[in-house]
């Protein structure tokens, strides 16, 4: 009984630190702020329970952001990225993009065979760790996140942990468990996330295109013409979540043709 006590304390430890390092979650909705669904509600509205937007600190402290160190070539990119898919064993995934900056690198993930986006992960730059990235893909994606049936585990394998806290398929909470119709198309996304801008980033333009995720879209922003960041909206309750943990864009590319 002891070690079971012990054993969900470790667990709902890690989460909660997952939660904290995951950035700045704005609750904005279709609704009123105060109505907000999802993890947090409204206690992650706003600028964050941290106290300052896209506050990293929790269990995970500086994981995958390193200011001061040189961001990764593209090429050591890729091959950080297709040796984690290797491990992986899913020969239905590839890299579809993969942008750097200064902190880490990014890549987004797809099913070739289903034509659709799997999920996005983070490369660390100093020691090429890749590990599914903070914020939405780890708490909105409702197949590979934390509630999907396809996941895998807490932090991913071969990611955070050094093979997920419980490994491909071991994600929390109910297997193949799946959320009610989404509500949200691609087209409402991208106004979704303007509307956001214009009131809490004003200059700053969401791109002509959402990439759609299971249970969300993420959308690269632009000012004056140059991609600044991106940010994610939820499928089903229009929340958007701001990707604050990538720093200055240096560059991407295209990897499926």
């Amino acid at each position: 009984m002891f070690a079971k006590v012990v054993a969900g304390v470790v667990v709902a430890g890690l989460v909660g630190a997952a939660l904290l390092g995951a950035g700045i979650w704005i609750g904005r909705t279709t609704a009123p702020a105060t109505t907000a669904q999802g993890w947090f509600g409204s206690m992650m509205q706003g600028y964050g329970m941290m106290g300052g937007p896209g506050m990293m600190g929790g269990m995970m402290g500086s994981y995958g952001v390193s200011p001061a160190g040189t961001p990764l070539a593209v090429e050591d990119v890729a091959a950080a990225v297709e040796s984690y898919l290797n491990r992986l064993g899913n020969q239905n995934l590839a890299i579809d993009e993969i942008m750097v900056f200064e902190n880490n690198a990014y890549a987004s993930i797809v099913d070739q065979p289903a034509k659709s986006g799997a999920f996005e992960v983070l490369v660390d730059p100093g020691t090429k760790a890749v590990f599914l990235e903070y914020g939405p893909a780890m708490m909105w994606n409702t197949d590979y996140g934390m509630m999907g049936g396809r996941g895998f585990g807490m932090m991913g394998s071969g990611g955070v942990m050094g093979g997920g806290m419980m490994g491909p398929g071991g994600s929390v909470g109910s297997p193949g468990a799946q959320p009610g119709q989404a509500s949200v198309t691609a087209e409402q996304a991208l106004q979704i996330a303007q509307d956001y801008l214009d009131q809490y980033q004003p200059g700053v333009k969401v791109a002509d295109h959402a990439n759609a995720f299971p249970g969300y879209y993420t959308i690269d922003t632009e000012k004056d013409g140059s991609i600044l960041g991106m940010l994610s909206v939820n499928a089903y309750t229009g929340q958007v979540w701001v990707h604050t943990w990538h720093g200055k864009f240096v560059e991407e590319r295209e990897m499926l043709k």
